[in-house]
């Protein structure tokens, strides 16, 4: 049984494929409309243009959702979920949110310090210390804070046979180095102090109460038929992650009692043991607070409105203190550029105020972007399910704003990593 990597996380920049086959997706479909929607809501000429670029850049399916003074106004949906099958992408597909999915676990840790069951400032080694780790004394100073504004000096993932691969960089808290591996050990950490897997978290502390019914960390066989194929080239990929163990895992939750979604990392090692006798694995990450989120457009959206400020404080949401502190400054991206880290979203602030955003990137099977200002209550979300989806946003979010993010243009890997 294999460990799903779930790629770099984020930043692989894939150039967009201008003069590539368009024969290969002759058949995109026209977009479709949520009820809140239509090709109008864009700007003139622009559905047109989407369906032109994921033309060139064999892009087989995207999903558009867009805020307005904190409001999701529907989604536009362009495209197939199955380029082999032509099953179309509609408002209930479910992409893979890919690296996006680290500010909606911050969300949840941060809904867990406002209770006091976890202290962002104390080190992760007090609650659980991974067991292939290395006796390193700057693991020891790791915490919470340093994970989710990627401070922590950890690889973007560690080989777990090889215990120095976990060594920090530098100390923690001085430099930025995008990290998944820090998320996966807090996603170990959060359930050890709850006692729950993490979908099971993640509905309780954000999902059920902001109603967004259609985000799940785990994938599991009833939402299957919903779930969006991943691409490369316009053609499906061989490696679907959880897909490709659907069938051994689900047959193991039946006879265990424990549905799939419900597990934790000690379940998801059990069922490495019994599948993989000979060499069990010291990790699954097929369920990982950094990359395993499978949503929908606007149900992203939703949960990107919870970092706008025209959204009063409710009993379930974050208190605004904590809410502003994802998106606060926490640590430079790069000396002399206007590109910080906050508590689980990236930040950059210009003449019109504070862009919150993330991207994401699954092993280029799936490329996907969202962006907020938390002032003006407008933000986007774009969702795609191939590696060429990068070039395809980005033209889009330059469509609609007149310019790059920061986050586009910037070297986010600063000289000392």
């Amino acid at each position: 049984m294999p460990d799903n990597q779930l790629g770099r996380d984020g930043y692989y920049r894939r150039t967009f494929l201008a003069g590539a086959a368009a024969a290969a997706l002759s058949g995109v479909a026209e977009a479709t409309a949520s009820p809140l929607a239509s090709p109008d809501s864009l700007p003139p000429g622009l559905a047109g243009q989407i369906r032109d670029w994921m033309k060139i850049a064999c892009l087989p399916g995207l999903s558009i959702a867009r805020l307005d003074k904190g409001a999701v106004t529907g989604s536009l949906d362009f495209g197939v979920a199955n380029s082999e099958t032509g099953q179309p992408v509609t408002r209930d597909s479910l992409f893979e949110a890919c690296s996006m999915s680290k500010p909606v676990f911050a969300y949840g840790v941060l809904k867990l310090s406002q209770a006091g069951l976890i202290d962002l400032d104390r080190p992760l080694a007090g609650y659980v210390l991974p067991s292939y780790y290395p006796d390193d004394p700057l693991i020891r100073k790791i915490t919470a804070r340093h994970v989710l504004s990627h401070s922590s000096g950890l690889p973007p993932w560690g080989d777990e046979n090889k215990p120095e691969s976990f060594k920090p960089t530098f100390e923690p808290g001085r430099y930025f180095s995008y990290s998944g591996e820090g998320y996966f050990w807090l996603q170990l950490v959060v359930e050890d102090i709850t006692g729950l897997g993490l979908d099971p978290f993640m509905r309780k502390y954000l999902f059920e109460p902001a109603g967004m019914r259609s985000s799940v960390f785990a994938g599991f066989a009833e939402i299957a038929p919903r779930a969006v194929f991943g691409h490369r080239g316009g053609k499906v990929a061989a490696d679907q992650g959880w897909r490709n163990v659907l069938g051994q895992t689900e047959a193991l939750a039946t006879k265990w009692g424990k549905p799939l979604r419900d597990w934790t990392q000690k379940d998801w090692l059990r069922a490495g043991a019994e599948l993989v006798p000979s060499s069990p694995p010291k990790r699954l990450r097929f369920t990982n607070a950094a990359a395993s989120l499978l949503t929908t457009a606007e149900d992203f959206a939703r949960f990107t409105s919870l970092s706008m400020d025209d959204h009063r404080p409710a009993a379930w949401r974050l208190s605004t203190q904590l809410s502003r502190q994802m998106y606060t400054p926490v640590i430079p991206v790069q000396p002399g550029i206007p590109l910080w880290w906050g508590l689980g979203w990236e930040i950059e602030r210009d003449k019109k105020g504070v862009l919150f955003s993330h991207e994401g990137n699954n092993d280029n099977r799936f490329t996907c972007y969202s962006c907020g200002n938390p002032h003006s209550g407008k933000g986007l979300v774009i969702l795609t399910n191939d590696g060429a989806g990068f070039g395809v946003y980005q033209k889009i979010i330059r469509a609609l704003t007149g310019s790059d993010p920061l986050s586009f243009i910037a070297n986010v890997n600063p000289p000392h990593v």
